[in-house]
């Protein structure tokens, strides 16, 4: 849906603007801070992990304060509320937004990507599905909380042209939320082919066995897996943290095969990760392709 890919740039009349959201992006970040100055430019820093790592670029850039960046990461989402109700510990939206607050205007766009729109009021949640009447494709982006979904927001989304109803099954020990949250989408009429579910993985809690059993009982319902990897909030390279109970090469396997399930749904999981080449040759043998 449009999403940029790395860091985002521009320039408004003698200032530059960079925009980071993860903090593994944060060592380019710094040197494009020092090239845009070199260049005379003042330059201005922030985004989510300039908020949670604000020293590591406040040599080289003024960090913080309001811009509006969204857009030009892409143009097609938006927030309706910020912030949550919960404090996750591995999460950074308390740390960077704080409580959860609804906001007053917004334009409605397909991909939404508030962190939990169903603990806003019901006023709030009405307003906003309300708003995406005539919105073609909608993508409730970062998820919707199963411990706060109720038949009444169910039946509420399923009103709307739904692309994708996200949920997230992050511990195997909330299989009962999980699996009454998805029963309320079926009985509202949303089908398993317009759900996905993130299921993260190689977190400190658990265990290559807990996130094949939540992804085989994901699939069995019909509803494709979608694999995260657990990243600390600090972490300066992308995929670096390696739980204690997993290997990375089977964890890049893991991963690799449940993304996948467009075509890999035909073939049963093979612990196997050397045979992942052979793998996808059958699978897109059965395809047809």
């Amino acid at each position: 849906m449009s999403w940029s890919k790395g860091l985002v740039e521009w320039t408004e009349g003698d200032t530059t603007f960079v925009s980071v959201v993860f903090t593994w992006h944060l060592p380019d970040a710094y040197m494009r801070c020092v090239w845009w100055r070199s260049q005379g430019y003042r330059v201005r820093a922030g985004g989510p992990a300039v908020s949670l790592m604000p020293d590591y670029l406040k040599d080289v850039a003024e960090v913080g304060g309001e811009v509006e960046a969204l857009p030009r990461h892409n143009p097609n989402a938006v927030f309706t509320s910020r912030g949550c109700v919960k404090r996750c510990p591995y999460c950074a939206v308390p740390k960077i937004e704080g409580d959860l607050r609804e906001l007053e205007r917004w334009e409605p766009k397909p991909v939404v990507l508030d962190n939990n729109l169903l603990a806003c009021s019901r006023k709030h949640f009405d307003r906003v599905i309300d708003s995406l009447k005539g919105v073609r494709g909608v993508d409730f982006n970062q998820g919707l909380d199963v411990d706060f979904l109720k038949p009444y927001h169910a039946r509420r989304i399923a009103e709307l042209d739904l692309a994708v109803v996200r949920i997230a099954w992050d511990d195997v020990r909330k299989e009962k939320k999980v699996m009454e949250a998805i029963t309320t989408l079926f009985k509202a009429g949303i089908p398993p082919e317009k759900i996905r579910c993130y299921v993260l993985v190689n977190t400190p809690w658990d265990t290559p066995d807990d996130a094949m059993y939540r992804c085989w009982r994901l699939k069995m319902l019909g509803i494709w897996p979608f694999p995260q990897r657990f990243q600390p909030l600090d972490a300066l390279r992308k995929d670096s943290y390696l739980s204690p109970n997993w290997d990375e090469r089977f964890l890049r396997y893991f991963i690799w095969y449940w993304s996948r399930m467009n075509w890999l749904r035909f073939k049963d999981f093979d612990p196997d990760w050397r045979k992942r080449r052979a793998l996808r040759q059958e699978a897109l043998a059965l395809l047809d392709l």
